[in-house]
């Protein structure tokens, strides 16, 4: 009897084991696929001619602020403007914030497309937090100093 017992916990185990799904590749794969301000800062400093940085959010937040380097293109006109990006570049796009799926969405069809994609994970919010600078494209109004 405790002979197959211990035969049925081995099957059990054995199974489990099989359907898991492998973790390691699905980390892997993040950390690839996800930059955090740190990242695409240190790429900046450090190759800026590879890298191409896109704001998904509507011109109106891009004007009011974004990451220096950035071109804006919101999510709703990338399949319209897709060849715009240059594919032997890796490109970051961003939105607002880590709730934000603008970026995840332009990355999910960069990705597809063939183009080397990484995530800026926490949008422009996360950029700021960590004291990194943005620009605003907005004029400022006449006769403020």
């Amino acid at each position: 009897m405790a002979k197959r017992r211990k035969r049925q916990t081995v099957r059990k185990q054995t199974s489990k084991s099989a359907s898991r799904p492998n973790v390691a590749a699905y980390f892997a794969t993040k950390i690839e696929a996800e930059w955090g301000p740190f990242d695409l800062k240190h790429a900046l400093d450090e190759r800026a001619d590879q890298i191409v940085v896109v704001d998904t959010r509507k011109a109106d937040a891009y004007a009011e602020e974004h990451i220096t380097q950035a071109v804006n293109m919101p999510e709703a006109e990338l399949d319209s403007r897709i060849n715009e990006l240059p594919k032997n570049k890796e490109i970051v796009p961003y939105c607002w914030n880590i709730t934000c799926h603008l970026a995840t969405r332009v990355a999910f069809k960069l990705a597809q497309k063939g183009y080397r994609v990484h995530e800026l994970v926490g949008g422009i919010g996360t950029w700021k937090e960590q004291g990194n600078q943005v620009t605003s494209s907005q004029k400022e109004p006449a006769g403020v100093a």
